[in-house]
């Protein structure tokens, strides 16, 4: 794996995400710093609400959403860097999200404290809420489905129980837009869920996850749960636990301990490793070898090779 030569040093980025038309990086870091992807220029810094964590664009690019270590909602104006609603929603608590809806209408987001909001972008107002008792509502993900639409899905967590009883697994529901009552469908039940990442069709799930001492690494059928793959894979480290998929699906990469793994599918072979300082993000430009990636030290904007073989 080689770097090319338009490599654009990021700096301190625990968060990384191209625009929907790619022609813009946005990277979360002390402040909000939008980038020209072409030009490798700053087009504006902000800093909107304090201590960020996570941030999604629109479905049209225009705005972009961000959330706090709070629970705190903010949306900007992605051209201009202006802020467009602060929601003032301190109190809600750490947890996941945010995540847009094909329309741009609403925002959904999750709590630690498992309830799942749906919002509305444009004023804030809450306009659904369902609790999950006993749960926390780890990480979701807008994406495609086969009927041609799309949907959101969550990752829940089980609480511990009490000494001596069960714990249940973790698992992740399926959600049809706009969010509603009796709408999410359980999709996935593993026990020792660490982390998932839908492919690009919507149809595959991978999920990294701990059992008997080890970490294995597997993909499964969304439709059904059905195992296709599984591999051991080595422990990872603070944020060592990440997923995300290669735009054509052809591979999976991992943030590891002090490196990025890419795995291979189908098959899950290992294709490609690259040591990295502190990585904790990763987005890939669709159609192109640029990656955006994260680092709690210094992120990168650079072009991967994946194919060229590794030591």
């Amino acid at each position: 794996m080689t770097a090319g030569p338009k490599s654009l040093k990021l700096g301190c980025s625990y968060g990384v995400r191209f625009s929907p038309d790619g022609t813009r990086l946005a990277v979360l870091g002390r402040d909000l710093v939008m980038w020209d992807v072409a030009a490798r220029q700053k087009l504006w810094r902000g800093k909107f609400i304090a201590h960020c964590s996570s941030m999604a664009f629109s479905p049209d690019g225009s705005r972009i959403a961000i959330k706090s270590t709070t629970g705190q909602l903010a949306v900007v104006d992605a051209g201009a860097g202006q802020l467009l609603l602060n929601l003032q929603n301190r109190k809600d608590g750490e947890g996941c999200g945010p995540a847009w809806s094909p329309c741009g209408r609403y925002l959904a987001d999750g709590g630690w404290d498992g309830r799942l909001r749906l919002r509305d972008a444009q004023t804030g107002e809450v306009l659904f809420t369902q609790e999950h008792a006993g749960q926390m509502l780890r990480a979701m993900h807008t994406i495609d489905a086969i009927d041609g639409g799309r949907r959101l899905l969550v990752q829940h967590g089980v609480r511990s129980v009490d000494e001596g009883r069960v714990q249940p697994p973790d698992y992740c529901s399926v959600w049809d837009w706009p969010p509603q009552t009796g709408g999410g469908r359980m999709a996935l039940s593993l026990p020792g869920w660490k982390s998932c990442a839908p492919a690009p069709d919507g149809e595959l799930l991978a999920v990294l996850r701990h059992a008997g001492g080890e970490e294995y690494l597997s993909v499964h059928a969304l439709a059904d749960g059905r195992c296709l793959a599984t591999v051991p894979v080595e422990a990872g480290g603070g944020t060592g636990d990440a997923l995300r998929w290669l735009p054509d699906g052809g591979a999976l990469a991992r943030i590891g301990k002090g490196k990025l793994l890419f795995y291979a599918w189908p098959g899950l072979g290992v294709l490609a490793q690259e040591d990295f300082t502190y990585p904790c993000a990763l987005d890939f430009l669709p159609a192109s070898p640029l990656a955006a990636i994260g680092s709690w030290e210094s992120g990168m904007l650079m072009e991967l090779n994946l194919h060229k073989e590794t030591a």
